[in-house]
């Protein structure tokens, strides 16, 4: 499976970012964050439903990321395996942008996470 492509396109990216418009969409990857991280709410506050929300919420997602790495922590490498990245999908994020764009990574991969499994209720 070496030819699987991991990454995610522009609009595939852009189309998922929308769902967070919706109010239990957005708590639901809030809370999804905070338990594949080991967060709190005071490190990873809910946010407005808004155009903002992604923003604000890669912007804490960095702020544990660039925490972790300052301390040495495993933190970062576990937190990497609970979000469910794959090497390739890291490297390709840390050559794109760095913490920044590995932080929008795992808050794209939660929020897949959320949207999967709620498909999935539905089905049910």
């Amino acid at each position: 499976m070496s030819g699987v492509n991991t990454t995610l396109s522009k609009a595939e990216a852009d189309g998922l970012v929308l769902a967070l418009d919706r109010t239990e969409v957005l708590a639901a990857t809030v809370a999804q964050l905070r338990k594949d991280l080991d967060l709190g709410e005071a490190d990873l506050p809910l946010p407005a439903v808004s155009n903002a929300a992604f923003e604000s919420l890669r912007a804490h997602v960095l702020h544990a990321l660039e925490r972790w790495q300052r301390i040495g922590s495993t933190g970062l490498s576990r937190a990497i395996n609970r979000v469910d990245l794959t090497e390739r999908m890291v490297d390709a994020a840390m050559s794109r942008g760095g913490f920044s764009e590995l932080a929008g990574m795992m808050v794209l991969r939660c929020l897949q996470k959320v949207l999967l499994r709620k498909h999935f209720a539905q089905k049910g």
